[in-house]
């Protein structure tokens, strides 16, 4: 509780036994006067007046005295409070400089005590501004209230009127009470805040000039070891008083074990035993704990003292923020586990004493253990809020040693670089995960993804040379483009094991990685593998090579690129087909030009009947002759393929060399031109579909010849 507010706050509890015992009579006259009979019915009595109003106003008006007496006490601290603020313009406070270290912890412990004060504060001053409120709704509705049975002018209801006006005087003196009380509220908000002021203004006074003397450093050591000598002369004493209490519970429960049915003095005796030796266990781990964060303090303290008197270089700086950070967090863990089981306890107490209530006054000796069970509980939960005590204060003891060595003067340029670089090297250093002896460190990562990065444009570029270079070498264009390929690969995965190798990684620490990779890449890759693993043979094998003419689905081109995954071809339209490189594998595939660029083509050409066969054939094999483009050996052939409908059919054949369809077109165009020449030198004339139509009738056909105006002429012939 506040201090300066236990008095009026005990008049309020006084102040609210009484109003519940009275509340009761107070609500009986207002009903009374409620219900009071009207003139139609005269024979209904009144409600006698309640004979203890007038204390009970008596009791309220005491209370306003002692409230603002109260208040008058908090307006002359608040005016003292204000006095000090204000000589605190000065720059100095009553002891002088230089000040102690411990003057400003304590400041700035007052300083972070005030934030949960504070909450609490605003929380006790808003209910106070409600129960103002609903004090001035319950005056004014009782006003109401006589109001309204004053408009009756029934004489019958004039001791109801009475009453009325005591409830109204009562609560008119009760708001009164509740103003005083919100002014109150108010009045220790505004020294809370008056409070927190001065104490920040100090602590700006008291950080310009504040020491830390040997001597300061000295007396908090000599503390620590004598506190170190009390816990463990406690630790000691704990340790015979939790033996006692095991030999207690031991015979507690072997006479228990004896028993024959059930008996709840013996059970609740045996719980009350078994937790008295838990107590002393809690116990014991509280004083525990605390000596293993003497050190700790102990730590702190020296490192503060080095970090004030200029003692400490910047690498244990570092290294101790570092491990305040650490500390810190194991703290917050700690407070947790300990408000957890506080929780626990606290819980089990509410348990136990549900259980004392609910138990008959038959059995004492039940009622005595249910008693030193809830004993017990009680020492438990004090002794988890001394350790949630004890782990406050070393949280601000190490928060304090954080905000100093944060609270260095600013860096330099140098200093910046250096820290940098440090903060650079223990990234690089971090270690990712180990298997076996060996880690795989932040460091190995970098320089095996940069050693691989690097290593796959040194391989494209290698390969690209070799493919270039190659030719001048005799090597034809499809192989170099092939060697180029695989020489990519194999550069590739010998940069990735030279960078493994680098970094001293083992490829044992793949091994379970590339396991699941591999059942992974089975099951959802199968395709992706399948042509990868058919373009190697491609490559390999050679069954189809840059350059070639191939047909594939009915589709004429030449293959541009055999890749890793698919090949591309490109068609006499200049149109890339994309073609997954296990087709070629898996189906039937044309190649023109696997062996050599020699192409054999045709011309088919019909006559007209009766034209001279001989000669014919002659200028066929002519006009395939004389064309550039056709291979003198071997020599052009004709052939008399057949006696057609409405021609001669006739065929010549001649081998070409063409790397592309367009080639082939082009030569067939040439020669198809030197045969239409020929021909046409020589009368020959090339035939085309004919068809004779022959009409049988046995009578006469009749036609008409309309014209214009509906004039026509009728006329017969003979079929």
């Amino acid at each position: 509780m506040r201090r300066g507010s236990r008095t009026p706050f005990l008049f309020l509890l006084a102040f609210q036994v009484a109003t519940s015992l009275a509340a009761e009579p107070i609500k009986l006259a207002s009903d009374t006067a409620a219900a009071t009979p009207s003139e139609s019915s005269p024979n209904k009595a009144a409600i006698e007046p309640d004979p203890d109003s007038a204390r009970l106003i008596d009791v309220i008006v005491a209370q306003q005295k002692n409230a603002l007496t109260a208040l008058q006490d908090l307006r002359a601290k608040e005016a003292d409070l204000k006095n000090q603020l204000t000589r605190l313009a000065s720059g100095t406070i009553d002891d002088g400089p230089p000040y102690s270290i411990l003057v400003l912890d304590k400041l700035n412990d007052a300083i972070a005590a005030s934030r949960p004060q504070r909450e609490s504060l605003d929380e006790s001053q808003l209910a106070a501004r409600d129960a103002v409120e609903r004090s001035r709704l319950e005056v004014e509705a009782n006003k109401r209230t006589l109001r309204q049975i004053k408009e009756t002018h029934n004489a019958a209801v004039a001791e109801s009127i009475k009453a009325i006006e005591r409830e109204i005087r009562f609560a008119e003196e009760t708001l009164v009470l509740r103003r005083l009380e919100l002014s109150i509220e108010e009045n220790h908000r505004s020294i809370h805040s008056l409070e927190l002021k001065i104490n920040e203004r100090k602590r700006e006074i008291v950080s310009k000039q504040v020491t830390f003397a040997k001597l300061t450093l000295d007396e908090k050591t000599a503390e620590l070891d004598v506190r170190e000598m009390e816990l463990n002369a406690a630790s000691d004493s704990l340790k015979l008083d939790l033996q006692y209490a095991e030999r207690r519970w031991l015979a507690a429960r072997q006479e228990f074990d004896a028993l024959v049915g059930p008996n709840p003095s013996a059970t609740e005796r045996v719980e009350a035993l078994s937790l008295a030796k838990q107590t002393i266990q809690v116990e014991q781990g509280v004083v525990n704990q605390r000596l293993q964060r003497l050190p700790m303090m102990r730590a702190s303290w020296d490192r503060r003292y080095r970090v004030a008197t200029g003692q400490s270089t910047r690498e244990e700086r570092r290294q101790w923020l570092t491990e305040t950070l650490s500390q810190l967090e194991q703290l917050s863990r700690e407070r947790r586990t300990r408000e957890l089981k506080l929780a626990a306890a606290r819980s089990s107490l509410d348990a136990v004493a549900s259980k004392a209530d609910e138990s008959t006054s038959q059995d004492p000796e039940r009622t005595r253990w249910l008693d030193r069970q809830n004993e017990s509980w009680s020492k438990q939960i004090e002794q988890y809020n001394r350790s949630l005590w004890g782990i406050d204060s070393a949280s601000r003891a190490l928060t304090r040693l954080q905000s100093e060595i944060e609270g260095e003067p600013s860096r330099t340029f140098a200093q910046w670089i250096e820290d940098a670089w440090g903060s650079l090297r223990r990234v690089w250093n971090f270690e990712l995960t180990s298997f076996d002896d060996t880690s795989l460190t932040v460091g190995k990562v970098a320089s095996i993804l940069m050693f691989v990065f690097f290593g796959y444009f040194a391989a494209r570029w290698l390969s690209r040379l070799m493919g270039q270079r190659l030719p001048t070498f005799g090597v034809e264009q499809a192989a170099a483009g092939a060697i180029e390929s695989l020489s990519f690969y194999v550069m590739l995965i010998t940069f990735a094991l030279a960078a493994l190798r680098y970094a001293n990684v083992p490829l044992t620490m793949f091994t379970f990685l590339g396991g699941a990779i591999a059942i992974g890449v089975g099951f959802g890759s199968q395709n992706i593998l399948n042509n990868f693993i058919s373009g190697l043979i491609l490559l390999a094998e050679r069954p189809i090579k840059s350059g070639d003419l191939i047909l594939i689905d009915s589709t004429y081109g030449n293959v541009t690129r055999i890749g890793a995954r698919s090949t591309l071809i490109r068609t006499g339209d200049n149109l890339d087909i994309i073609v997954p490189n296990s087709k070629f594998l898996e189906n039937n595939v044309i190649n023109l030009t696997r062996t050599d660029d020699r192409l054999r083509s045709s011309i088919k050409v019909g006559i007209a009947y009766g034209s001279p066969l001989e000669k014919v054939m002659q200028l066929l094999e002519q006009a395939a002759t004389e064309n550039p483009g056709v291979h003198p050996q071997p020599k052009p052939s004709v052939s008399f393929n057949d006696f057609g409908d409405s021609s001669l059919a006739f065929q010549v054949f001649f081998w070409v060399t063409a790397r592309n369809m367009a080639q082939m077109r082009t030569i067939e165009t040439q020669v198809r031109l030197a045969i239409d020449r020929l021909f046409r030198e020589h009368g020959i004339v090339i035939a085309y579909p004919q068809q004779d139509l022959h009409l049988k009738s046995q009578t006469p056909i009749e036609f008409r010849l309309a014209r214009e105006q509906s004039e026509c002429t009728e006329f017969k012939a003979a079929s």
